[in-house]
């Protein structure tokens, strides 16, 4: 599940000739390349590591990369490398997991809807959602895309490939209440704070649920609710938050009435008496609660 990692190594040293693609940086003494497809950068202040921990131990960052596999790239990197990892700090991290699924991945992608305090932005025609701020992203796309053909494991064979990612570009210290070394984090309570997190994060995203009229203890409130919720269905919650946005931008609306529509599009939105999880999200959902009780 971990795959991108960033580490700090304070008064590390990291001899250039084990660098490839060199490059000196503006300070005196400073440079960058890559060391096993993981980027490198000597500072005055010590050492920087960044990259994919799965495709430095096995060339491929598809299948996801269990505690175990964690440890063993940890131990890899200290044996080639020369660097002693547990005096290292974890400034960022990336756990990510491809599910096999039986749809284009741009299928369920499309049921994603805004997340407060996020920016949310498509890519390649839905292909890639992205939920982004200036701490955490959380994404997910077409795998099977971004790599090149025939290259996906046997594993996906007759199934597409859904790419779920969650980073935190900063605020590690959030995610476990202190800075951690890459062994510390590697360990049975961190490893599995990380995994919650992203489970925890794709079941905060809106998504489009599938309305039902059904008449067995209707109300007229519940029937107005209802049909609003058809109305929601029908425009679709990006379209009803760029709606907000614009009435904001024209006057329309203050502050506190588009924070109070939009606080009752996400219950409309996500309203069980009324809605169901459609069939894409109900199969999503329950791969992701298998990968978090996998690691649990």
């Amino acid at each position: 599940m971990v795959d991108s990692i960033g580490i700090s190594l304070p008064d590390a040293y990291m001899p250039s000739d084990r660098l490839s693609g060199l490059r000196p940086l503006d300070w005196e003494g400073s440079y960058f390349g890559t060391f096993g497809g993981l980027r490198i950068t000597q500072g005055r202040k010590g050492v920087y590591i960044r990259g994919s921990l799965p495709k430095y131990l096995k060339g491929e960052n598809a299948l996801p990369l269990d505690r175990q596999g964690f440890r063993e790239s940890l131990r890899k990197l200290e044996a080639e490398s020369g660097l002693d990892l547990k005096a290292g700090m974890v400034y960022q991290l990336e756990t990510g997991c491809t599910l096999p699924v039986n749809e284009p991945p741009r299928e369920y992608l499309a049921s994603w809807g805004p997340l407060p305090r996020f920016k949310k932005n498509s890519f390649g025609n839905g292909e890639t959602v992205m939920l982004t701020n200036r701490g955490r992203s959380f994404s997910g796309y077409d795998k099977g895309d971004e790599m090149a053909p025939d290259t996906l494991p046997c594993l996906f064979e007759g199934s597409y490939a859904l790419r779920l990612e969650l980073r935190w570009k900063s605020g590690i210290r959030r995610l476990y209440g202190r800075i951690l070394s890459p062994w510390e984090a590697s360990e049975p309570e961190p490893y599995g704070q990380a995994i919650e997190a992203w489970a925890d994060f794709y079941f905060k995203i809106p998504k489009r649920r599938e309305v039902c009229l059904a008449m067995d203890g209707m109300t007229p409130s519940r029937f107005k609710e209802t049909l609003a919720a058809f109305g929601l269905q029908s425009l679709g919650l990006d379209p009803a938050e760029s709606i907000i946005r614009d009435g904001q931008a024209y006057g329309a609306l203050n502050r506190r009435n588009a924070s109070r529509i939009r606080r009752d599009l996400r219950e409309l939105a996500r309203n069980e008496r009324i809605s169901d999880t459609g069939r894409l999200t109900a199969e999503i959902d329950e791969k992701v609660r298998a990968v978090a009780r996998g690691v649990s």
